[in-house]
């Protein structure tokens, strides 16, 4: 990943994409001093939430103690540090503590009543992926280094089950998966197909076990779908995607999946497809479409909502230039 290049090469479309954007977001903020969040807000099950204090994709984000926050980003000249927490009962997002360092396409859960952040590209490592590890305690708002992963990873996803994080996917590691202990605070590298190691893919956890899916690997986009059972360390597969996909969102509601949008496998167009999975059914089925196209954005499960959370609107390779501020809000009456 060469930053700078890549700015270089895409400064004059993407200053374009970016203006058009803001005007987007401008005439957004005419239709509501404070509530109307996205600026492609459309009728049906999605409904505006509060806007985030700043546009980022490769975001993460997750939920304590009913609180979500959003951390990290691509910014236009290096990952962002900064953290925004938001209470849904009053619908404000406040600043936390920064990460230690800026951070893109990273690992975020909460576990133990910490928030951990892994890997990622940092704003220290520059290109290179990350092994870093740090964990954030909301109560003193302040940020502590943990034990490095065993290798660098990026694009992955970290989830906990049964008192362990797990790194899953990811590119510039092995196909493995890390596991952390939370008593010890020891890794250990657990075996995994070849198929695992996919970046861009997106991972949750449901009914004890992994899931992950799409992403793509050595350049091509899978649609595959990994499963993981953490009890017995035990690999199975699902039912494939309807077409290959990376960069996209995902959260478990009602005992079921939820995959939102992501990127084509040519790279070439951001999807605003909702599909949802019903392990039972174990088959993928079309749901309400997203307010609007989104790439490397989070998506956070709280209570029976899910909440998609910032991203990018532009197709590929100016997803980073075409950050939003958005947040949208499945209604928690949607199937």
């Amino acid at each position: 990943m060469l930053r700078a290049v890549s700015i270089c090469i895409l400064a004059f479309p993407a200053l374009a994409l970016v203006s058009a954007g803001a005007s987007a977001q401008e005439d957004a903020r005419q239709w509501s001093e404070r509530e109307l969040a996205s600026p492609y807000t459309l009728s049906g099950p999605w409904r505006p939430g509060p806007r985030l204090e700043t546009a980022r994709a490769g975001l993460a984000a997750v939920v304590h103690d009913g609180v979500i926050y959003a951390a990290g980003g691509t910014g236009l000249v290096e990952p962002r540090n900064d953290v925004e927490a938001l209470d849904p009962a009053d619908g404000v997002w406040r600043a936390r503590a920064p990460l230690p360092q800026g951070l893109e396409r990273f690992g975020m859960a909460a576990a133990h009543g910490r928030i951990w952040v892994a890997g990622g590209y940092s704003s220290e490592s520059r290109s290179e992926p990350s092994a870093e590890v740090w964990s954030y305690d909301p109560e003193s708002d302040v940020w502590q280094g943990e034990p490095a992963m065993p290798r660098a990873k990026a694009s992955f996803s970290l989830l906990h089950v049964n008192g362990a994080l797990y790194a899953v996917g990811g590119e510039h590691g092995s196909p493995g998966v890390y596991r952390f202990d939370l008593e010890t605070r020891e890794w250990s590298t657990l075996e995994a197909p070849e198929s695992v190691g996919r970046r861009g893919a997106a991972a949750v956890v449901l009914d004890g076990a992994i899931w992950i899916v799409g992403g793509s690997r050595d350049g091509e986009t899978s649609p595959g779908v990994d499963i993981f059972d953490a009890e017995s360390a035990t690999w199975t597969t699902g039912p494939d995607l309807p077409e290959p996909r990376a960069g996209h969102a995902m959260a478990a509601k009602n005992g079921a999946i939820h995959l939102l949008g992501g990127r084509s496998s040519d790279m070439r167009r951001t999807l605003r497809d909702h599909l949802i999975l019903d392990p039972g059914a174990r088959e993928w089925r079309t749901s309400s479409s997203l307010p609007g196209t989104r790439t490397e954005a989070a998506a956070v499960a709280l209570g029976s909502e899910i909440w998609l959370i910032g991203g990018g609107a532009g197709a590929g390779f100016f997803a980073p230039f075409t950050s939003v501020d958005s947040v949208d809000v499945l209604d928690r009456t949607a199937r």
